[in-house]
């Protein structure tokens, strides 16, 4: 989830790191110069102003939505996220201007609708910082993809082992013939002496 607002609150718990004078590019379009908080729970750009002097919005990622983030060398220093989310905002709309109808030609249904976000801190010594702040806060936000749930038996292979192995351990156990025919008191017809030992013994 990407939430685009016009206010914007300092967060004041969990704060994994804090980058202020940090421009954000949206698909290579700037967005403006901010501060970028780095928290336990999301990602949040906010407090700054666009190229024109306006206030910028406040974007607030969450962690699912971010699909990847590495460190991005070219063509400027910055920390790089893919959002699997198409994120529109009216000030990048009049940025692009006209190039939307080109855009428009080159549309394929089969695209995943994706957005690229670059992080350009003040202080290129600062990107190592920001990507482990990142994967801090992503191991707290695992894929739920990536997880099976223990009682899913559809879903994890060392279940149907286990059934596998009650079904042979039910054979294992299966009871003899001859022991089963003593508790029931029934015996074979008289005068087949093979079947009577068996009844008998």
């Amino acid at each position: 989830m990407v939430v685009v607002s016009s206010n914007f609150a300092e967060p004041a718990d969990g704060v994994l790191l804090q980058s202020p004078s940090t421009k954000l590019l949206i698909n290579d379009q700037e967005l403006g110069t901010a501060t970028l908080y780095i928290t336990e729970n999301n990602v949040i750009w906010g407090g700054g102003v666009s190229p024109s002097g306006n206030p910028a919005p406040t974007i607030n990622l969450l962690y699912p939505s971010i699909s990847l983030h590495a460190i991005q060398r070219e063509p400027s220093p910055a920390l790089y996220m893919v959002l699997n989310y198409e994120l529109r905002l009216p000030e990048l709309s009049q940025q692009a201007g006209s190039t939307d109808a080109d855009d428009d030609d080159d549309f394929d249904v089969d695209d995943q609708p994706i957005t690229q976000l670059r992080f350009i801190p003040e202080n290129e010594n600062e990107l190592q910082a920001m990507y482990s702040a990142m994967c801090q806060g992503q191991e707290l936000h695992p894929d739920p993809a990536d997880e099976v749930e223990d009682d899913d038996p559809y879903m994890d292979g060392e279940e149907f082992d286990e059934g596998e192995e009650e079904f042979e351990d039910a054979e294992e156990s299966a009871p003899d013939p001859a022991a089963a025919l003593r508790r029931m008191r029934l015996g074979p017809p008289p005068g087949n002496g093979h079947d009577a030992d068996l009844a008998n013994k």
